[in-house]
C-alpha cells in the first residue's frame, strides 16, 4: 500500500519523517521538497540506516525561496528500521515531502554476497 508523509522544518534541527516499521521493507519512489520561505535554504535528506551507516540523498543543496525538488525517477528499499531524515542550514519553512510503499518484509534475507 502507498503511504505519504510529510514534515515541515522551520529550525535547523534533524527531523525523522518516517522509521519504517518492524516486519516491513519500504520502496520509496518520491521525494518532494519545497521552499515556502522567503530566502534560499540548504537541504539535507539522509536515510539514517538500521545498520548504523548513512546514506545521503541530498546533502546541503540550496533550494530557491518559493521554488522545489521533486526526485521520482528511482526506487530505494529501505529495511526495517531505516529511518528517512531531514534538515536545513537555516531556519525557514521548508516541506519535506516522501511517498513509499509499505510491503511486508520476506521471511529470509537474500544475501548477494555468493554465500
Amino acid at each position: 500500500m502507498l503511504y505519504t508523509k510529510n514534515v515541515n522544518v522551520t529550525d535547523t534541527n534533524v527531523t525523522s519523517i518516517v522509521t519504517i516499521p518492524s516486519g516491513y521493507v519500504a520502496h520509496w519512489n518520491m521525494l518532494f521538497i519545497s521552499n515556502l520561505h522567503n530566502s534560499t535554504n540548504t537541504c539535507t535528506v539522509y536515510v539514517d540506516k538500521a545498520s548504523g551507516t548513512d546514506l545521503y540523498i541530498i546533502d546541503g543543496t540550496g533550494v530557491s525561496n518559493k521554488e522545489f525538488l521533486l526526485f521520482s525517477d528511482a526506487v530505494l528499499v529501505l529495511q526495517p528500521g531505516d529511518i528517512i531524515k531531514a534538515s536545513t542550514g537555516s531556519s525557514g519553512n521548508v516541506e519535506f515531502v516522501v511517498t513509499f510503499d509499505l510491503l511486508e518484509a520476506p521471511a529470509t534475507f537474500v544475501n548477494f554476497n555468493g554465500s
